[in-house]
């Protein structure tokens, strides 16, 4: 599950520059691949024009003002930054954070270190919920909130399996929708796969409502197009 805000900035840009703005490197097979966030029709065409074609379709979901008041208050969350995540002296956390990552999304959907970074700065505020038992110091799952003006964005939602159904991914939207609250937010955006039963019955219990646009994510890969402008 992700929501990333996506901006063709500044028609000065070449090419070349605004797809390295927007998009992410991940390697699939032997190829390092442009992947860009996802985008909705106008931006997706500009896009297909630079050589991408459709990787995967998503459907995007809105909650406008406050969540209704969470009913998992025995569920620990705390919320800190990437830096926080990516230090050296985490790094078990980011290790079980990935692993749960891989475990929720299928490859090549799954997070490593640098896309994980790059979700996190997808946008220009964010933080990483971390929902934790009193057993371990390690997360039993967690999310990516960013914020852009009155909008905020649920930009990755995951749970260890042995902790679904137990009110946990319940309570990080909670958590990440006061986040964004407390800091201006009046609209939550996120999107998932329309297959993705458990993820719409989740958003939709909490009062999020389907926009009609569909979004889609792109793929190209790295080296420039023959044919475009460098």
């Amino acid at each position: 599950m992700s929501a990333v805000v996506t901006a063709l900035r500044g028609n000065r840009r070449s090419v070349e520059e605004k797809i390295r703005s927007m998009c992410s490197v991940v390697r699939l097979g032997d190829v390092d691949t442009y992947r860009s966030p996802a985008v909705g029709v106008k931006e997706s065409r500009w896009l297909k024009d630079a050589g991408f074609t459709v990787a995967q379709s998503l459907v995007m979901l809105q909650h406008t003002g406050r969540l209704p008041s969470p009913d998992t208050a025995a569920i620990g969350v705390r919320d800190v930054t990437s830096r926080h995540v990516l230090s050296p002296k985490r790094a078990d956390v980011l290790h079980r954070m990935l692993e749960i990552d891989a475990e929720s999304f299928p490859s090549p959907w799954n997070l490593d270190t640098r896309t994980f970074h790059h979700a996190c700065h997808a946008t220009s505020e964010h933080r990483v919920i971390l929902a934790e038992d009193d057993a371990s110091s390690l997360p039993d799952g967690y999310a990516i909130v960013g914020r852009v003006g009155f909008r905020s964005y649920l930009q990755r939602l995951a749970v260890a399996p042995e902790f679904r159904r137990r009110g946990v991914a319940r309570a990080l939207v909670h958590h990440a929708s006061r986040w964004a609250d407390l800091r201006g937010a009046t609209t939550m955006l996120v999107n998932t796969e329309p297959t993705n039963t458990a993820a719409l019955a989740l958003y939709r219990s909490l009062g999020f409502d389907t926009l009609s646009e569909p979004l889609v994510v792109l793929e190209r890969a790295v080296y420039p197009m023959p044919g475009l402008p460098a």
